[in-house]
């Protein structure tokens, strides 16, 4: 069975595929972009940019000295410690960051011959600056936009590819918003496209973008040219792309031409395109889903079932486990389908035979004077519509409209009340069998809740239900019961096991 897409997901992959038809190549662009870069190509820009990133620190490597006080803590830990001058050698490749953090542990312990617990008590005890997580900041960034690593790629690439450049990458962004709305995330992907080829010009690219739009589909879109320009951008080119949605318009990508200033900074003589588009806005527009949150992370989102996921996960709670089980549920099903009519009260033999090495017998019957054996709930179905739970007859017969409704468009699950309760016994007598019981006996006059009829509703269901208000309705008149006897076989020494002869 096929797992389940996660949608922005499933569009990076669509997109994608739909640049690579095109004729575009795949790079990966850094994530980590310095500052000077930001500088570089944002000119005067830059510190409304810089105010929106993120900043990289790292933990500070000092000196870590190697006093006489230290060197008495440690023989306190280890009396017999003798290896002072490997230990100087170790810290001070760790300043020089020749070991790794994380290696630290396993090499202090390889090379100083110690327990693992020993050297915990060391770092924490003795070298507790080791420990303590001061973040040090540094000039380095997560990139805010694709812009910023598509600088340097092109800077690089020019100097080994001929033009022309037609280049792709996904990847994600990040940007410190002051808090995280529907419409804005802290990270979000990227899918940029940039075009370093002699001649290519803004109607291009613009129809270009409309290739793209109309293959993802999108069959409307509109190309505004910004008022006024961003500094990365070349004066008159600032382009952004609006589709309609709930009657806004939504900026879902944005387009223009690198300024010849920035790029010169890079040491790139050419003209640049640039495209970009928004994948979480587009994949919340193509799912009508207002807010991006939801569809990013739905996991810590609020659950939103259809009808389709409810049925599919409701189903008899106890079900037989042998296959000679399912034969006698299937059995006892017919028989009791065939007597529902006999008047009570009833007693009918529905089984005798083997389960489990047992011998059984089991009997369907009804106590009231007078009335069919099985009461006509017992064989209403599942139905679910619009996330209510409902056990209903096969047949809406002179039903009021909005149950017609419900049985024109809502989901039916092909079991009935009495196959469910018939599934379940049979489970039961399984366990009475396996603990050494002697039968049991099971009525069932008007059920109300699920677990009544062996009907399992997991948890989660159960939580969408009650938190939207929808209701379960699962009773009905049954006024039926089931039995069964478990016969002891007698010892094979109290059997005749030769013939008699006369």
């Amino acid at each position: 069975m096929r797992g389940k897409e996660h949608p922005l997901i499933s569009l990076t992959f669509r997109m994608r595929d739909t640049f690579l038809n095109l004729g575009l190549d795949e790079v990966v662009n850094p994530i980590i972009v310095d500052e000077h870069d930001v500088f570089l190509q944002y000119g005067k820009e830059a510190p409304l940019i810089l105010d929106r990133v993120y900043y990289l620190a790292g933990l500070d490597r000092a000196e870590i000295g190697l006093s006489m006080e230290r060197e008495r803590k440690i023989k306190e830990i280890v009396p017999d410690f003798d290896k002072l001058d490997v230990l100087k050698v170790l810290l001070r490749d760790y300043k020089e960051q020749k070991i790794e953090a994380d290696n630290l542990l396993e090499i202090m312990t390889s090379r100083l011959g110690l327990e693992k617990t020993q050297t915990i008590r060391i770092i924490d005890e003795v070298f507790s600056e080791l420990s303590q997580l001061i973040p040090i900041p540094t000039k380095k960034t997560l990139r805010s936009h694709m812009t910023s690593a598509w600088y340097l790629t092109l800077r690089e690439l020019q100097k080994t590819h001929p033009l022309p450049l037609r280049l792709f990458s996904f990847g994600p962004r990040f940007r410190r918003e002051q808090r995280q709305t529907p419409s804005h995330l802290f990270e979000s992907t990227a899918s940029s496209i940039v075009i370093m080829e002699k001649g290519f010009d803004k109607d291009m690219g613009e129809e270009l973008a409309g290739l793209i739009m109309k293959e993802i589909g999108f069959s409307k879109w509109r190309c505004v040219q910004k008022p006024v320009t961003s500094n990365y951008y070349e004066e008159g080119t600032d382009t952004e792309i609006f589709v309609v949605h709930n009657g806004k318009e939504i900026e879902v990508a944005n387009l223009g031409f690198y300024s010849r200033e920035s790029l010169k900074n890079y040491g790139i003589e050419d003209k640049v395109f640039n495209l970009g588009f928004g994948v979480e806005r587009m994949a919340g527009l193509l799912l009508a889903e207002d807010d991006l949150r939801k569809m990013v992370w739905p996991q810590f989102s609020e659950l939103n079932l259809t009808d389709e996921e409810i049925a599919e996960n409701i189903r008899p709670d106890k079900e037989a486990s042998s296959d000679e089980g399912r034969m006698i549920t299937e059995e006892l099903f017919e028989k009791a389908n065939n007597e529902a009519n006999r008047l009570g009260p009833v007693e009918i033999l529905g089984y005798e035979g083997s389960l489990l090495g047992k011998d059984v017998k089991i009997w369907i019957y009804n106590w009231d004077e007078g009335k069919p054996l099985l009461s006509y709930a017992a064989f209403n179905k599942i139905w679910v519509k619009d996330g209510y739970i409902y056990g209903l007859p096969e047949n809406p017969g002179k039903s009021p409209k909005d149950l017609l409704d419900l049985y024109h468009q809502g989901i039916k699950k092909e079991i009935t009340f009495l196959e469910m309760l018939i599934t379940g016994f049979v489970a039961e007598l399984e366990q009475e069998i396996a603990s050494f019981g002697k039968g049991i006996d099971r009525r069932w006059k008007i059920p109300k809740r699920p677990q009544e009829i062996n009907l399992f509703i997991p948890d989660y269901i159960y939580r969408y239900i009650t938190s939207h208000n929808k209701k379960i309705a699962v009773g009905g008149p049954l006024f039926f019961g089931l039995k069964a006897e478990i016969l002891l076989r007698k010892p094979l020494t109290d059997r005749c096991i030769f013939p008699t002869i006369f």
